[in-house]
């Protein structure tokens, strides 16, 4: 049985019906304590690490079942890791979105986060920025979709993730995790209460 079919199996296993609050998306957010970081007693974790925009697209129907208020989406950087055309991530990003938002649930869309500098994979960086270009374009000034930018705290000049903010040059510290509960946390606090 895989990684990706064991949260499946968790969540499928999950007391809780309904969460105004979902965070879905891979490792970035399945890492977060997110009830934690942000004080909010009603989010459901849906994040499952090595997801693809293609696989939280599949699994979507799961998020929606909890007919959350809000979704909180960070997903992508797999995507570039593993090479998937960026078409493709695009593509997948605009289905997961009219799910979400068909559902009468806000979207709010991170930022695909860079790579620090020593990562072993040195293109990814180099096809991030493109990604983000596209997401950007795809949720400009559209109903029900608020992006969300923690880059501007997280980057270096260079584009490149600021080593104290990634513990393996990927995912993130505490200190990254700051970042981002501080860059969601007006959102969390309007969408909190059931």
């Amino acid at each position: 049985m895989s990684y990706y079919e064991v949260r499946r199996g968790l969540f499928a296993m999950s007391k809780i019906q309904t969460a105004p609050i979902v965070m879905a998306g891979d490792s970035l957010t399945e890492a977060g304590p997110w009830t934690d970081l942000t004080g909010c007693l009603s989010i459901a974790n849906r994040g499952i690490g090595g997801d693809t925009t293609r696989r939280l697209l599949d699994r979507l129907d799961d998020v929606v079942a909890l007919k959350p208020r809000a979704v909180f989406l960070m997903i992508g950087v797999n995507d570039v890791t593993l090479g998937i055309p960026r078409d493709a991530s695009v593509d997948n990003l605009r289905g997961i979105l009219a799910r979400v938002t068909g559902s009468g649930a806000q979207a709010f869309v991170s930022y695909v986060l860079p790579v620090t500098a020593s990562y072993p994979k040195k293109n990814v960086n180099r096809e991030i920025p493109p990604l983000n270009a596209a997401f950007a374009k795809l949720i400009v000034d559209r109903p029900g979709i608020t992006p969300v930018d923690a880059r501007p705290q997280l980057q270096r000049p260079d584009g490149t993730l600021r080593e104290e903010f990634a513990y393996d040059g990927l995912h993130l510290t505490p200190r990254g995790y700051a970042v981002l509960r501080d860059a969601i946390a007006p959102h969390v606090d309007r969408y909190c209460s059931p």
